[in-house]
Parts: C-alpha cells; sequence; structure tokens
C-alpha cells in the first residue's frame, strides 16, 4: 500500500493532494525494492511504469504524474494543459490545472512544494546543491508569480525530506560556491572533517523562500534524512548508482 507522508500545514488546504511517496506500495525489487518511481535508474522498466500507474490512482489524478527530466538546474516548466509528451529537461514543474499531478524525483535531494492556495496554483521543485545554488526555488516562486499572479505572502512552502546536514559532507569547492554566490548561506554550512564542509539544504531552501517573501510562519520541513532511513528512502550517497528514487508530488483536485 502506497504511503504518502504530508506537510501538517498543507493537509488542511481545500483541493490540495500532495505528499511525498515512502519505498513502500510498489512491485519493484533488489535495490529498487518497491516503489521505485526512477526511470534510468537500472529498475526494469515495467516496474517503474507499473510503479507510477499506482501513485496516479492512489492521488486520483486524471493520468500520469508528469515528472521533468531533472538536470540539476533552474528551469521550470508551466503547465497550462496536460502535455502530449515529455516535459524536457527542467527542476520544477508549475500548474494550477485540476486532475492535473505533478511530481519531482529525489534519492538524496530534498523535493520542495510550494502551494497557493488563494488562486489554486502549485510548483514542485527538485533542490540538490546545484539547483538551490542556481536558484530553482526562487525561479518556482517567480514562475507563480508571473504565471497565476501569485503573491508572496499566501504562498506555503513544504520541504521534503533529503539528506540531513550530520549526513552530508561537500567538497570545498561547494563551499566556497554557495558563500561566493548564495549570499546569506553561511548559516547553512559547518566545518567537517579536513577541508569538508557539512551542508544543510533545508536550512538554505528556508532561507531562500524568506528571502522571496514568503512568510516564515509559511514554511515548513519533513525533516527526515534519506541517508539515515534505508527503510523510509532511497538514498544514491547511501547505496550508490543501484538505488531507487522516491516523489514529491501534488495536485488539485476539480
Amino acid at each position: 500500500m502506497i504511503d504518502l507522508l504530508t506537510f501538517p500545514g498543507l493537509a488542511g488546504v481545500p483541493g490540495l493532494v500532495h505528499g511525498v511517496t515512502t519505498r513502500d506500495g510498489g512491485v519493484s525489487r533488489g535495490p529498487w525494492a518497491s516503489l521505485n518511481l526512477g526511470r534510468g535508474s537500472g529498475d526494469d522498466d515495467a516496474s517503474v511504469g507499473e510503479n507510477g500507474r499506482r501513485l496516479a490512482a492512489h492521488l486520483g489524478a486524471d493520468g500520469r504524474v508528469r515528472f521533468p527530466s531533472q538536470v540539476h538546474g533552474a528551469r521550470v516548466v508551466v503547465l497550462d494543459a496536460p502535455p502530449d509528451g515529455p516535459l524536457g529537461p527542467a527542476d520544477a514543474v508549475a500548474t494550477d490545472v485540476p486532475g492535473l499531478a505533478i511530481g519531482v524525483l529525489g534519492a538524496d535531494c530534498p523535493g520542495v512544494l510550494v502551494a497557493d492556495p488563494v488562486r489554486r496554483a502549485a510548483a514542485v521543485a527538485h533542490c540538490g546543491w546545484r539547483g538551490t545554488l542556481a536558484g530553482v526555488l526562487p525561479a518556482a516562486v517567480r514562475a507563480l508569480r508571473e504565471r497565476y499572479a501569485s503573491l508572496p505572502a499566501d504562498l506555503r512552502v513544504g520541504l521534503g525530506p533529503g539528506i540531513g546536514p550530520e549526513r552530508y559532507e561537500v567538497g570545498p569547492e561547494v563551499a566556497d560556491a554557495f558563500l561566493r554566490d548564495a549570499p546569506g548561506s553561511q548559516p547553512s554550512l559547518a566545518r567537517g572533517r579536513g577541508d569538508r564542509w557539512h551542508l544543510d539544504l533545508h536550512a538554505e531552501l528556508a532561507r531562500q523562500a524568506v528571502a522571496c517573501g514568503v512568510p516564515a510562519a509559511s514554511v515548513e520541513r519533513l525533516a527526515l534524512c534519506t541517508h539515515a532511513s534505508p527503510a523510509l528512502f532511497f538514498s544514491h550517497r547511501r547505496d550508490g548508482a543501484s538505488t531507487g528514487r522516491h516523489a514529491l508530488v501534488a495536485m488539485w483536485t476539480g
């Protein structure tokens, strides 16, 4: 049975269906067991397809969940109707179409949900360190503002599970890039062993959301570490290339 982890503060938003999948409820086997949603992960395509069908049915979507081809950038795809084909390279998707489920995948990178309960629009973003540094979350907020006239004060942001800072060591080149190109990110970095640093992606994403005008009280997180939770989540850093992908998904009902 599929188990969706939801954000408590967003669970009461009328018409918003959302959540983060766990490993439960799918048909994949081996290192991809069981609800692997990532094509190209080495898993059997038929199993991934069945997992996707199960997720869409669980959500009550009109069709399959629409995922972009993630490239660790800041491009946002805005969907005004169900697309005819693949979304192409992007790391965020926005829509206000009822019944159209959108999602992003992760195996340590947090997924982020940005919802506008007033205009019934939402965006999801894949936020690894590269995308976070590139500004994919501010780009998603900007897309909601420009396409749906969303006001930052109305937005609600949910930061999905990702690798926790205690388990996430990065090299000096990553730390230097944040300190140079993301002013204000210093509190999200802590010294590690030797020249290594610990990066707190949740803290940095929360800072960016507030910098976009989202009230701090409207930003919440599912503070679960993917690396430390093998029964719940896939983790690329823990398991290597042969691992699956869980998803953060969202949809407006009719």
